[in-house]
């Protein structure tokens, strides 16, 4: 397989003309924006974007994925499901959609990122991890499944794709869990980001994840993590090839997939704390791989 290599900017550093030009410099071809010059993507002005689509142009780069924060934080607690579209955090979140939408045309981004709504008990670390990642109550994957198919009819007429991110504070954390929740909302257009590492810090193999989601991803985020206190559930990122991902597998099993892009997005700090560094050489251990 192929692959183009990405980066979330943010991981590299907020200023983004800086980031992007590490990027590229580094034989990346794509960048995803979440997170620029201290801001969420969504709060930026239009000049900051028309800045930023300058900056991409300047450093041969393209964005395939806007990384935003929807559905997260987003606590179902005091939410009813068939009132749920009348909530407030959820007007609020649709709005913000419309803001993404709105980018997503500008920088000719075909998917637009979700998550699967914060858990209200565990997801944190440390908590207690799982095979099943905790679970997902029938009632709450109503409401879960509600949320997306909404979100997810409104970006069919825009012609885009919901890409829904597993993580380890959400209900769709799993690989597991997020077949629960591509199977309950049903809709053509919501696709998943694998993200094995935060399959494992929540508990699941992310092997047994991978199988769950086959044929359904779009993007791969990359990084790895370690176990510190199995008693507790305490984990901590680490460079990839050095913590439980397995990576040699993952890549092994992405073989079959038509995902071709592979993004890092490292969260882990090399000895220097310098975020940059530590994204390079993580970049470097996920080509070993892909090359060994």
């Amino acid at each position: 397989m192929a692959y183009e290599y990405g980066v979330i900017t943010d991981e590299i550093d907020q200023d983004f003309g800086k980031a992007c030009k590490i990027a590229s410099d580094g034989g990346m071809s794509y960048v995803e924006l979440h997170n620029l010059w201290d801001n969420n993507v969504h709060e930026l002005t239009n000049e900051e974007l028309e800045q930023a689509k300058n900056i991409l142009d300047r450093n041969n780069l393209r964005t395939h994925l806007i990384c935003g924060m929807f559905f997260r934080p987003f606590s179902l607690g005091d939410v009813e499901l068939a009132s749920m579209e009348n909530h407030p955090r959820f007007k609020e979140h649709m709005d913000r959609l419309e803001i993404f939408i709105r980018i997503a045309h500008y920088f000719g981004a075909p998917n637009i990122r979700t998550f699967g709504f914060t858990r209200d008990v565990g997801g944190s670390n440390p908590s207690p991890r799982s095979p099943d990642g905790g679970g997902i109550p029938d009632s709450t994957l109503a409401m879960i499944s509600k949320g997306l198919q909404i979100a997810c009819d409104r970006l069919a007429t825009e012609g885009l794709t919901l890409a829904l991110e597993n993580a380890r504070s959400l209900y769709a954390n799993t690989g597991g869990n997020m077949r629960r929740v591509l199977d309950a909302v049903d809709r053509p257009n919501l696709k998943i980001i694998w993200d094995p590492a935060n399959a494992f810090v929540a508990g699941e193999d992310p092997a047994e994840g991978f199988k769950q989601v086959k044929g359904e991803i779009v993007d791969v985020h990359c990084k790895d993590a370690i176990v510190e206190d199995p008693s507790t559930g305490r984990t901590t990122w680490a460079r990839i090839g050095t913590g439980g991902t397995d990576w040699a597998t993952q890549l092994n099993l992405l073989e079959s997939e038509p995902v071709s892009t592979l993004t890092v997005e490292t969260h882990w700090k090399c000895e220097s704390g310098d975020r940059a560094e530590s994204t390079m050489l993580t970049y470097a251990s996920l080509q070993e791989f892909v090359n060994g």
